[in-house]
């Protein structure tokens, strides 16, 4: 993939050449963490579905991702956002995974230590939760391999 390209231009790409037509949400959709709306067919019927794309972080982004649980404004992180499949991005794919499954595994699974106090660093953050200093933003690391374990997970190759 050509390097000038954003994660964003990337992924159309590759949605165009799956198929896919691609529109903008609407402001009151973007404010309620949709990026793109994907309408294509799936089984012969139409379908519409919303996406949030997760930029990869540039460090252990093959093994670890963020999840937002409370944003920096004071509101409720994109885990509880209006997308119907947040899309993560590796070096070398994007990975579908519905957010209301990911929410419900998150919840099920107790391996995010809500029992624990908050972890002064961001990178101590691997299943604990982080809180920057003066900010209310709540977030956790969670493994990539544990979002491929989750039910209909969809990954998509940039090559």
């Amino acid at each position: 993939m050509p390097s000038n390209k954003n994660y964003k231009s990337i992924f159309v790409d590759l949605a165009k050449k799956r198929g896919y037509v691609v529109h903008r949400p609407s402001f009151n959709e973007k404010n309620n963490n949709i990026d793109l709306i994907l309408e294509g067919q799936v089984n012969g019927k139409p379908k519409k579905v919303t996406v949030d794309i997760k930029k990869r972080n540039s460090k252990n982004a093959n093994q670890w991702t963020w999840i937002e649980y409370e944003n920096s404004k004071g509101g409720q992180g994109w885990i509880y956002g209006s997308a119907q499949f947040i899309v993560f991005e590796t070096p070398k794919n994007f990975i579908f995974v519905n957010r209301k499954k990911l929410f419900n595994w998150l919840a099920s699974s107790q391996m995010v230590r809500w029992d624990l106090p908050y972890v002064a660093s961001p990178w101590l953050a691997k299943y604990r939760l982080f809180r920057r200093a003066g900010s209310t933003e709540t977030i956790t690391q969670i493994k990539i391999d544990d979002i491929l374990n989750i039910q209909d997970v969809q990954v998509w190759s940039k090559f």
